[in-house]
């Protein structure tokens, strides 16, 4: 859910790289916005508009014809109407959905993998703290296999996105999508604390003080033309930012080397 201070923390820079990096698509292939605006009555759905591109540019191979499975955690679920539109759009390529909410009453948000429309008792939901190791431990061992998209849109709190960020990011699959939404000038440190210091899962294994975004472009002294990438280097395919909302993808399989050729 949006918090109403809007995109009051995010820097001109961050703002320019989202209108320059991630634009808008024109059709969608999933239905996610269609199925927003057509959620006039039952559990609510509450989103910025622009977020709807974002998921469909992320998420439409696990869409439509030839739609790639998908298993899908989401971290603050309330209402519940989001899990009902996860698992509308995804239909029959959903294989599990895991919502994580401290908040027990929405357990009943598990009868949405009943409703009749794609595959039966999909739906799943683990009471806890997304600050909680051992919800995403729990999670992981009713679950194995690890997860397509891992959505945080929880508390809001710099400390409880940095903590989710750590204990699930190693739950996401090779090629999945790791999201987190509703950066605000409250929590915007969460934001530089993933992304533009050292506190992320790779911290121990870069160069000291380096961030996710820094060790993307990190050549360590090593001169042209063949170089081992640090691990980031080796795991992370981008660091993508959208007005108020932030995309890490993990790559399809790990990069081995950093080759510079030349031909002619």
């Amino acid at each position: 859910m949006p918090p109403q201070n809007g995109f009051a923390g995010m820097t001109i820079i961050a703002w320019c790289i989202a209108l320059v990096l991630c634009p808008t698509v024109a059709a969608t292939s999933c239905g996610f916005r269609s199925f927003f605006e057509q959620n006039l009555q039952g559990p609510g759905i509450h989103k910025w508009e622009h977020y709807f591109s974002a998921y469909e540019q992320e998420f439409s191979r696990h869409c439509g014809s030839g739609a790639a499975p998908v298993k899908m955690i989401e971290i603050g679920i309330q209402s519940g109407g989001s899990m009902r539109m996860w698992r509308h759009c995804f239909g029959d390529a959903l294989e599990a959905l895991v919502g994580v909410d401290v908040n027990a009453e929405t357990k009943a948000w598990e009868r949405f993998g009943k409703e009749a429309g794609s595959r039966p008792n999909n739906v799943h939901v683990e009471i806890g703290s997304q600050a909680d190791a051992a919800v995403f431990d729990q999670i992981d061992a009713k679950h194995p296999g690890g997860f397509d998209i891992v959505l945080d849109d929880g508390s809001h709190t710099a400390d409880h996105m940095i903590a989710s960020f750590s204990h699930a990011w190693k739950l996401l699959r090779p090629g999945g999508v790791y999201f987190i939404e509703d950066i605000t000038k409250e929590n915007v440190r969460a934001l530089e604390d993933i992304v533009l210091s050292a506190n992320h899962p790779y911290a121990g294994s870069v160069r000291a003080g380096h961030s996710i975004v820094k060790a993307m472009y990190d050549n360590p002294g090593a001169s042209c033309c063949n170089i081992q990438p640090n691990s980031v280097q080796r795991e992370v395919e981008y660091v993508k930012m959208y007005p108020m909302l932030l995309a890490i993808k993990k790559r399809e399989s790990p990069l081995t080397w950093l080759n510079a050729t030349k031909r002619g």
